[in-house]
C-alpha cells in the first residue's frame, strides 16, 4: 500500500456530500435491466480473463497496459505487493471457482487441465503466507470442490482424480514451516522450496506479522484437513487463533494491528476493522458457520461488542488505541473496511451495515472509485484504487438480505465505473490516482476471483446458478467452501475462550442466524428509512458541531438543517448556556421496557474553525544552498505529523542529498555507508511513510525528503498535504518533508548534474546574499529551473514579495 497523506481542508470548508437513496432521476433496476447487467458482467469477465489467458498465462498476473504477463524477478520490484506472486499461475488458480459460478463450465474444465499439467509448487521463491493461503490454497480447494461437484453429476470431468486437492495438500505442507515459532504465530513469508529457516530460504528474520495475516488461515486449513483427513492443518491454524485471542486486551477485547511472532507482544496497537485486522474478525465468524464450533462464535461476539462500542461511530469506523479506546488515533479510513457491512449482514446487525455501506457509496460516487484510504470528511487520503472488490461484496450481501433494488442500482454504478474508467484494451487496469484517473499496469488476481463473482451473483437469480450458493461459505477471497464440512470432523473441544456471559447483553442474533422476517417485519422500506436518516450528513459550513472523539458535524448559518438531521435520528439539542448544548434522545431497549429519555455521555459545543484550518497546512521549504544554486532555488514542501518538528528548529536542518536504494525505501537500505549523515531522497508508494522513515533513520539518514509518485503533480495545482504516521511513531526523530513530483524532479535533476547537492529543510528559506526569495519556487518556474539545472546554469528566482 502507498504512503498516507492527510488532506488539510482549504479555508476550513468541508467537502459536500449528499446522502440520498438514488441520484436524481435514477430509476430502480427492473428485471430486464438486471438480466442485461448480468450479461454485461459476463462480457467484462470474458474481456479480463481472456486477456490474461491470451497475453499473460502462465505468468501469475496480467499487466493490462503492457499486454503481457508479470513474472516475479523480471519486472521492477513492487515490494510487498510482489509477495503474492509465486510462479504458480496465480490468476488462473484464483479464478477457478469463478468460472463455475459464471456457468463457464467448458472454460473451467480447460483451466483445471492447465493447472494439473502446468502448475508446479517447488519454486525457489519467497511468498506471503497470508496471500498464498487465501488466493492459491483457497483457489485450489474451491476448484477441487467445484470439480468434484461437476464430476458427481456424471457429465463433466470424469477424468478428474482429485489432482487439485493433491496440489492443495502439497501447498499446505509448504506453508506449515512458517508456523515454526515459539508462539505458534506464523512468519509472514515462506520460501516454497526451502521453507523458513534454511540457509537458502531468504526469510526467517522477520519479527512480526499483522493480525489478519496470522488469523486468516482457519477456513482454508480446516477445509484442507477435513478433505484429506490430516488434522495438522486445522490444528495449526487453530493454535494461531488461540494466541491472538489470548493476547487481546482483556479489559475491552480489542486487538492490535501488528504482533511479534516470537513473544506475542503487540508492535502496533491501533485497533480497527480495516487493513491489518479485517479478515481476522471475518474468519472467526465464518469458522463458526463452516465448522460448527461455538468457540469461534463466542470470540467473534466478544470482539464485535468491542468494535461497536469503541470503533463504530456510524457511519464511520475509526481506529482507536487498543489500550485507550476512547480516543480515535487517526482521522482516515482504508478501503479494506468496506467488507465489514457484509460481515454485519451475517451477524444480523443490519442498521450499522446499511449506514456504513451508504457512506462508502457516497465516497465512490464522489471519487468514481473507493480510494485506498479517505479522511473522515471523505477527501482522498491515498489515491490508489487497485480494483478492490470489498464494496461490491457488501453490496451483494445487503441485497441478498434485504432484496432492496437500491443495491442493484449501487451494483450498476460499480459496473459503469469499471467500464468507463478502468477498462483498457488488454483487460482492466488498476487506478493509480482516482483524482486524475491515471492507470497502473496492474490487474490483481482478486479482481477475477471476487469482483466478477459478487457482481454476477448480485444480478443473477438463484435458480440460474449451476449450484446452490446457500450451501457454501465465501472465504475472504470469495472461494466457495461447502457447509457440509462441519460434519466431516467433530469440532475441537472447548478450550481457552471462556466467554464472559456477564460482559455484555446478548442480542437477538448473538447465537443464531438472522431471520429476514424478524429483521423486516412488514416493513419493506426498512433500509430506505435508515439511509434517509443520514441524508446530507456533511455539508460545507463555517461552523461545526464538534462531537465526541473528534467527530465533526457541520452547522450551516441557519443551523436548521443539522437540527432536522438530529431530530430524524431521534436526538434533540438542549441549550445549556455559553454556547454549549446537550444531546438527548430516545432509545428502545431490546427487553420489553417502556420508551424513555436518556442523555448521551458527551457534551457538544459550537466552535469556530481553528485558526490553523482557516489558514490551511503551513508549508515548509526545501532550499538548495550548494553551488551553483546558493539558496536561490526554494521548493514548497508539505510537513509531517511525526518526526522532528521543523517549526522548533530556528535555523532548519541541513544535509547533502543521497538517493535511497531502494528508491521507495520499503526494504532494508542497501547504500547504508553512503547514507550516513545525509539527507535521503525516497519515493512515495508501496508502504507507509513511517516504515520508510524507520528504514532510512536506521540506515543513518539525517532527514528524508519524500517525492510524490503521481506523475506531473505540483504544489501550484494540488492541495498541500501532510504526512501521517502509523499510530506509534515516537521512535522517529529525524525531519521529514514531502514534495510533489515536479518539485521533486528538480532535486533529482540537480543531483544527476552535480556531485554534491546540499539542502536546507526549514519553515522559511534563509538568505545567503543580497538575493531575497520570500516565497518558494512556484510550479510555473519549475520547468525553467529544471532546464537550467540540466545545463548547469541557474538564475535567481524572481522576487515574489
Amino acid at each position: 500500500m502507498g504512503g498516507g497523506l492527510a488532506l488539510g481542508p482549504p479555508l476550513g470548508v468541508l467537502v459536500a456530500l449528499l446522502w440520498a437513496p438514488l441520484a436524481a432521476g435514477a430509476a430502480a433496476v427492473g428485471a430486464a435491466e438486471k438480466s442485461q447487467l448480468r450479461d454485461q458482467v459476463v462480457e467484462m469477465f470474458d474481456h479480463a480473463y481472456g486477456s490474461y489467458m491470451k497475453h499473460a498465462y502462465p505468468a501469475d498476473e496480467l499487466m493490462p497496459l503492457s499486454c503481457r504477463g508479470r513474472v516475479r524477478g523480471m519486472e521492477p520490484s513492487r515490494g510487498d505487493v510482489d509477495d503474492a506472486l509465486g510462479k504458480f499461475s496465480l490468476t488462473l488458480i484464483d479464478t477457478l471457482d469463478t468460472l463455475v459460478v459464471l456457468n463457464k463450465l467448458d472454460e473451467f474444465e480447460d483451466a483445471v487441465r492447465k493447472v494439473v499439467l502446468d502448475v508446479r509448487l517447488d519454486n525457489d521463491v519467497v511468498v506471503s503466507v497470508f496471500e498464498t493461503n487465501i488466493r492459491v490454497l483457497g483457489g485450489l480447494l474451491g476448484g477441487h470442490i467445484m470439480a468434484d461437484m461437476l464430476k458427481a453429476q456424471g457429465v463433466r470431468l470424469q477424468w478428474y482424480k482429485d489432482e487439485l486437492l493433491h496440489l492443495a495438500r502439497d501447498l499446505g505442507y509448504r506453508l506449515l514451516p512458517a508456523f515454526n515459532t515459539t508462539s505458534g504465530l506464523p512468519y509472514p513469508r515462506v520460501n516454497l522450496r526451502y521453507g523458513v529457516l534454511s540457509p537458502n530460504s531468504r526469510t526467517g528474520t522477520e519479527l512480526d506479522t499483522c493480525t489478519a495475516c496470522a488469523g486468516t488461515m482457519i477456513l482454508e486449513f480446516a477445509a484442507l484437513s477435513r478433505l484429506t483427513q490430516e488434522t495438522v492443518f486445522e490444528d495449526t491454524a487453530r493454535r494461531a487463533l488461540d494466541v491472538l485471542w489470548e493476547k487481546r486486551q482483556k479489559g475491552n477485547d480489542l486487538v492490535g494491528t501488528v504482533i511479534n511472532i516470537h513473544n506475542g507482544d503487540w508492535v502496533r496497537r491501533d485497533s480497527g476493522v480495516g487493513a491489518g485486522i479485517d479478515s481476522y474478525y471475518e474468519y472467526l465468524m465464518k469458522a463458526y458457520i463452516l465448522l460448527g464450533d461455538d468457540t469461534y462464535l463466542e470470540r467473534f461476539n466478544a470482539h464485535y461488542v468491542a468494535i461497536m462500542k469503541y470503533i463504530s461511530q456510524p457511519p464511520l469506523l475509526l481506529n482507536v488505541h487498543m489500550h485507550n479506546p476512547t480516543v480515535s488515533i487517526r482521522s482516515w479510513m482504508d478501503s479494506l473496511l468496506a467488507f465489514f457491512p457484509g460481515l454485519q449482514v451475517l451477524r444480523g446487525d443490519l442498521k450499522p451495515a446499511i449506514e456504513t455501506h451508504e457512506m462508502l457509496y457516497q465516497v465512490t460516487k464522489q471519487h468514481k472509485f473507493l480510494p485506498e484510504a479517505f479522511t473522515s470528511d471523505f477527501a482522498v487520503y491515498w489515491a490508489q484504487h487497485p480494483l478492490r472488490p470489498e464494496f461490491a461484496e457488501s453490496t451483494y450481501f445487503l441485497y441478498k438480505a434485504t432484496r432492496d433494488p437500491y443495491y442493484l442500482q449501487v451494483g450498476k454504478s460499480i459496473v459503469e465505473s469499471l467500464n468507463e474508467y478502468a477498462r483498457v484494451a488488454c483487460g482492466f487496469a488498476a487506478v493509480q490516482d482516482v483524482r486524475t484517473g491515471r492507470h497502473e499496469d496492474r490487474m490483481d488476481s482478486f479482481f477475477l476471483a471476487e469482483m466478477f463473482k459478487y457482481l454476477y451473483l448480485l444480478f443473477t437469480e438463484k435458480r440460474d446458478l449451476p449450484l446452490d450458493i446457500d450451501d457454501y461459505i465465501f472465504t475472504t477471497e470469495a472461494h466457495l467452501l461447502p457447509l457440509s464440512l462441519s460434519t466431516a470432523r467433530p469440532p475441537c473441544p472447548r478450550n481457552v475462550t471462556m466467554f464472559r456471559r456477564g460482559h455484555g447483553e446478548e442480542e437477538i442474533f448473538t447465537r443464531s442466524c438472522p431471520s429476514a422476517q424478524t429483521l423486516f417485519p412488514n416493513n419493506p422500506t426498512f433500509t430506505r428509512t435508515i439511509r434517509d436518516a443520514h441524508k446530507q450528513l456533511l455539508q460545507p459550513g463555517a461552523e461545526r458541531l464538534a462531537l465526541f472523539r473528534g467527530i465533526e458535524f457541520p452547522l450551516h448559518d441557519t443551523r436548521m438543517e443539522p437540527l432536522e438531521i438530529l431530530k430524524s435520528m431521534g436526538l434533540t439539542l438542549l441549550p445549556l448556556g455559553d454556547r454549549s448544548v446537550q444531546l438527548t434522545g430516545i432509545r428502545h431497549k431490546q427487553e420489553a421496557s417502556p420508551l424513555g429519555l436518556f442523555s448521551l455521555k458527551f457534551i457538544t459545543e459550537l466552535v469556530d474553525p481553528p485558526a490553523g484550518e482557516q489558514q490551511g497546512i503551513s508549508p515548509l521549504a526545501v532550499q538548495v544552498i550548494s553551488p551553483p544554486f546558493f539558496g536561490r532555488m526554494v521548493l514548497t514542501a508539505g510537513p509531517a505529523q511525526f518526526g522532528m518538528d521543523l517549526t522548533k528548529q530556528e535555523h532548519g536542518v541541513k544535509g547533502s542529498l543521497v538517493l535511497s536504494e531502494p528508491y521507495q525505501a520499503c526494504a532494508a537500505i542497501s547504500n547504508r555507508k553512503e547514507m550516513q549523515g545525509k539527507m535521503a531522497l525516497a519515493q512515495r508508494g508501496e508502504c507507509m511513510f513511517a516504515a520508510k522513515a524507520r528504514n532510512l533513520q536506521e540506515a543513518g539518514a539525517s532527514g528524508v525528503i519524500f517525492i510524490d509518485n503521481a506523475e506531473g503533480s505540483c504544489s501550484e495545482e494540488m492541495v498541500l498535504f501532510q504526512m501521517v504516521g502509523d499510530g506509534s511513531t515516537s521512535d522517529i526523530v529525524i525531519p521529514l518533508v514531502f514534495l510533489f513530483q515536479k518539485e521533486g524532479q528538480v532535486l533529482l535533476d540537480a543531483l544527476s548534474q552535480h556531485r554534491n547537492v546540499d539542502v536546507l529543510l526549514a519553515t522559511k528559506p534563509m538568505f545567503l546574499g543580497e538575493e531575497k526569495t520570500d516565497q518558494p519556487l512556484s510550479a510555473s518556474q519549475l520547468h525553467e529551473a529544471a532546464t537550467e539545472t540540466r545545463t548547469g546554469m541557474v538564475t535567481s528566482a524572481p522576487d515574489q514579495a
